[in-house]
């Protein structure tokens, strides 16, 4: 559940009726200075230094004083609201686990700073986007592990994600079907109609028990789709050698299931491919909103009448003016 603190306003249109007072405060400053005195004498020489009386300054502030009333009223009128907005998920969008290289050849620097700080990045960034979705992270090398467990919990995912080093599992060889059928293993039993393994890797598999295909097969059999990332370039930059780099299996992984295969040679495009991802891996899901909001127009409305009041006794009573 989610709630958000808001203030609103149920008659917003009334709020272009603001510049009116000050519309109408411009035209009445002018008049005033344009207004003939009422009684007229010779000479005014002696009283032009003269200090202003108290009355003089008040009588000048009148018209802001009916500005403010009006400026006051309007907002009122537009009927100002505070409140909260709690919104809950009646179910979970989408089964999601990011299986992540960890594996020695992920310390490659052909994506900057690495591949697997690239990736790290771009995971982050991805599990920050996706609302009402159960997200789980799975790390591979030579072993495979459940770093993070499934959650919907976006901000424990990120900080599981940012732990991430090299080495935090035995990483001398490469086990992608391992850690495959590590994520199947994780989302059999979900009962969310969207099931998606987001795969990470340079796809160089040289171990492991399970291979890529076969896990491809299983996550098949179960309705689990499967988006591959090949990250890294195929031949080390400036040299004709071959990278630990074979992008043929992740090809046919996410053919097979009904995924997509990306090929991210830099960060920028890695992160446009957790941008695809995040966009085609949108479930609609019911989501109930409860809103409880407190009228809030005599906070403004009584001080607009305060002050209207007050601008009309000072004009019938201290400030009148004869004839």
């Amino acid at each position: 559940m989610m709630t958000d603190v808001l203030y609103r306003f149920l008659n917003p249109w009334m709020l272009a009726l603001l510049p009116l007072p000050f519309i109408w405060l411009v035209l009445q400053i002018r008049r005033e200075k344009k207004r003939p005195p009422t009684i007229l004498y010779s000479d005014l020489s002696i009283a032009r230094d003269l200090p202003a009386s108290m009355r003089q300054r008040v009588w000048r502030l009148l018209p802001w004083i009916r500005t403010a009333a009006l400026c006051l009223g309007i907002i009122a009128l537009a009927r100002p609201q505070y409140g909260t907005v709690e919104y809950s998920a009646s179910a979970v969008g989408a089964d999601i686990s990011l299986v992540i290289d960890v594996s020695g050849s992920m310390q490659a620097r052909d994506v900057q700073p690495n591949r697997l700080e690239a990736s790290k990045t771009a995971a982050a960034q991805f599990a920050r986007t996706r609302r009402n979705d159960r997200v789980s992270v799975v790390l591979f090398g030579e072993d495979t592990a459940v770093l993070c467990p499934p959650t919907l919990d976006m901000n424990a995912v990120e900080t599981f994600i940012d732990s991430i080093y090299n080495g935090i599992i035995s990483n001398r060889a490469t086990a992608i079907g391992d850690g495959l059928g590590r994520a199947i293993d994780l989302m059999k039993d979900s009962e969310v109609e969207s099931r998606v393994i987001v795969l990470l890797t340079d796809g160089d598999n040289n171990s492991g028990i399970l291979e890529p295909l076969q896990a491809a097969e299983m996550a098949r059999a179960l309705g689990i789709r499967i988006y591959t990332i090949g990250v890294g370039q195929p031949y080390v930059p400036g040299l004709s050698i071959r990278a630990d780099f074979d992008e043929g299996p992740l090809i046919e992984i996410a053919q097979m299931t009904g995924g997509e295969y990306y090929h991210a040679g830099d960060e920028q495009t890695l992160e446009r491919v957790y941008r695809d991802i995040d966009r085609l891996e949108r479930s609609p899901i019911e989501v109930d909103e409860v809103a409880d909001f407190n009228e809030q127009f005599m906070v403004f409305w009584f001080p607009g009448l305060l002050l209207l009041g007050m601008e009309v006794f000072l004009r019938a009573f201290w400030l009148r003016r004869l004839p």
